[in-house]
């Protein structure tokens, strides 16, 4: 009987790796939790970094989206963070390439 609580901890221990299924993203709004999540995940800095997320639609099966950081001195120039879109039917996040439309690079570990 000890083969339930093994298997539910390498679920868990799967799940919090990052072997968990892609998800659908069922929105700008969500999307730009995702992108967030992940962009500071992998630059290791605090989710707040992000001052705000700009949603510009949707293109091709992605979500394309503008990170801004918070302006931490009494002038600042650009805040943007990056361009990035979502995919979607995974919840994948990318680069945008702005000028020619469409995503870049994956955002990967």
């Amino acid at each position: 009987m000890r083969v339930f609580p093994a298997l539910c901890l390498t679920l868990l221990a799967l799940s919090a790796t990052g072997c968990a299924r892609p998800q659908p993203v069922a929105g700008a709004e969500a999307a730009c939790a995702v992108a967030i999540d992940r962009v500071t995940t992998l630059r290791g800095l605090p989710a707040g970094h992000v001052a705000r997320c700009e949603p510009l639609g949707e293109a091709n099966g992605y979500y394309p989206l503008a990170l801004y950081a918070h302006c931490r001195e009494d002038l600042c120039g650009s805040t943007n963070m990056g361009w990035f879109a979502v995919r979607k039917t995974t919840g994948e996040v990318f680069e945008w390439d702005v000028t020619e439309q469409k995503p870049g690079p994956r955002l990967t570990r």
